[in-house]
């Protein structure tokens, strides 16, 4: 399976069409692998066909961890892993295995919304940022099984939609 993927390194930002994003980052470290690799995907991740039976047709574990894997076998021994990708608490075939014997340090965690929001909200407010920026897609709230199929299928180049409620459309 050729898959496209995007790989930070250093302030560029490379991507890559590879067979397997693991072996690549080897190659590019001499086969001492990464001194830290970052899951932002989480169970979203196109997988092999087996994690997307088991995770997204199955429902036997929170989606396909594929992106964990990589991050995993990708990293040099002593290395940091950093997952701020979604999983669910279902099981997943992790290789958690595979993290001990090289001895990986594994930090993990959602963002704080609820601690976030009201500064985010301030910054708003003030004009320091504008959320209108990372919008990409504004879709009637009536829509939403349409808006969530075309956000999860990332069709149209969906980033970031905003439901708009009736009221909402009546101001503007």
């Amino acid at each position: 399976m050729r898959v496209t993927r995007t790989c930070i390194c250093g302030s560029d930002i490379l991507i890559y069409n590879v067979d397997d994003m693991a072996v690549h980052l080897k190659k590019m470290t001499d086969w001492l692998g990464a001194d830290v690799c970052i899951d932002a995907v989480g169970c979203d991740a196109s997988g092999s066909l087996l994690h997307s039976l088991t995770g997204k047709v199955m429902m036997l574990q929170g989606g396909s961890a594929i992106a964990l894997h990589w991050a995993i076998n990708s990293a040099r021994k002593g290395g940091r892993i950093s997952i701020v990708g979604v999983y669910g608490p279902t099981f997943n075939a992790i290789p958690i295995g595979n993290a001990m014997n090289k001895s990986l340090t594994l930090r993990m965690n959602q963002a704080s919304v609820k601690r976030h929001l009201p500064r985010l909200i301030e910054h708003i407010r003030a004009g320091h940022i504008s959320p209108r920026e990372i919008i990409t897609h504004r879709i009637p709230l009536e829509d939403v099984e349409d808006a969530y199929d075309i956000f999860v299928n990332k069709r149209d180049n969906c980033i970031k939609p905003v439901l708009i409620t009736p009221s909402a459309r009546a101001e503007a």
